[in-house]
């Protein structure tokens, strides 16, 4: 059964008509502004523990980052708040009415546990606008031949790194035998020749349904793609939210490792390049919208050139789960995205 999404409601405090909204996790950060009493539905963004360790009752207070009705972040404390709704993703769990949020225990989720939860639904998001699954094939533009989940091409080499952990996951497989003595140099040599192959679309077409290529495309996403970009955007500048990091993976993908948005981005809003968001002047989700907007001007500029409608959708996709503030990638009452009408894919349990 679908439950709400987690939001935080600020408690009746005393005689107090309102609450500070700080800089960090801690008493000792800026006050950045005032939230009133029940002002309610306030999207969560983060939950760390008291930066100084302060305790009350033999338990460290938690600190809940919110998203503001102004559209700028800050943080509260737990004693502050109740939350209801499906708060799993914060180690809560569900919680069906309003409740105190430091009553509640918190079971902190290993690291490990929530970035295959970030990828996972990252893949599915950029898999379902590059392809229609792991036997998309086609032959038309300059990749020479594309295949797969992520479009895996020919020009590129990654086609030719999916076909090799293919054929090396299944080494007595008939399928995996003729790519491998049919086909693997080839790929590996970039032969343009191959777009007009029939028997190579046919054998690709057909192995994507074994568990071992889908196992094989995955893991070229992951180590080409998904990898390089959390070493070369996504850590060095803190990003943290699910969301930050799936959208800068799909740029990655569509765009290439090397372009050049976040940097772009970075200039437009003054800090330095690849510095922390958060200790440079500016917070993460100020600046992913950035660059969110300046890819959409290129892809709005490319579809009018092009004649390719379908990229300003992968644009505004991004900017309306930016402007829904759906940091942590929480989806609907489903946990689902719609990336094109009708199409929905996983991602708050991918």
């Amino acid at each position: 059964m679908a439950t709400t999404q987690c939001r935080a409601i600020v408690r009746i405090v005393g005689d107090f008509p309102s609450i500070n909204v700080r800089s960090g996790p801690g008493r000792h950060t800026q006050v950045i502004g005032e939230l009133p009493v029940e002002a309610a539905d306030l999207p969560i963004l983060d939950v760390r523990p008291d930066e100084l360790g302060t305790m009350s009752s033999n338990k460290i207070f938690q600190w809940i980052q919110l998203q503001l009705p102004d559209g700028a972040t800050g943080w509260v404390r737990d004693d502050l708040l109740d939350l209801c709704g499906d708060c799993t993703i914060y180690g809560y769990g569900v919680i069906t009415q309003p409740t105190p949020a430091a009553t509640l225990t918190r079971v902190q989720r290993r690291p490990a546990q929530d970035m295959e939860r970030i990828r996972n639904a990252a893949f599915n998001i950029t898999g379902s606008f590059e392809g229609s699954g792991y036997a998309s094939y086609q032959s038309y533009d300059a990749g020479i031949v594309s295949y797969g989940r992520f479009q895996f091409t020919l020009a590129s080499g990654s086609l030719f790194q999916v076909v090799k952990q293919y054929v090396k996951n299944r080494p007595d497989g008939v399928n995996a035998h003729d790519l491998r003595d049919g086909y693997l140099t080839r790929l590996e040599a970039r032969d343009r020749a191959l777009r007009d192959d029939a028997k190579l679309r046919a054998l690709l077409v057909k192995v994507a349904a074994d568990v071992e290529m889908q196992k094989a495309q995955d893991a070229v996403a992951t180590e080409v793609y998904w990898d390089r970009t959390q070493t070369m955007t996504v850590k060095p500048r803190c990003i943290e939210t699910p969301l930050g990091q799936a959208f800068l993976f799909d740029v990655g993908i569509q765009h290439g490792l090397y372009h050049n948005m976040t940097g772009l981005a970075e200039q437009a809003l003054g800090v330095e390049f690849k510095s922390c968001a958060g200790s440079n002047g500016v917070t993460e989700q100020v600046l992913i919208t950035q660059v969110a907007r300046i890819r959409r001007e290129r892809l709005y500029a490319l579809a009018a050139g092009m004649g390719l409608p379908g990229l300003r959708r992968r644009a505004d996709f991004w900017l309306d789960l930016i402007e829904r503030r759906d940091w942590q990638l929480e989806g609907d009452h489903d946990g689902e995205v719609e990336t094109y009408e009708g199409i929905h894919v996983r991602v708050k349990r991918p």
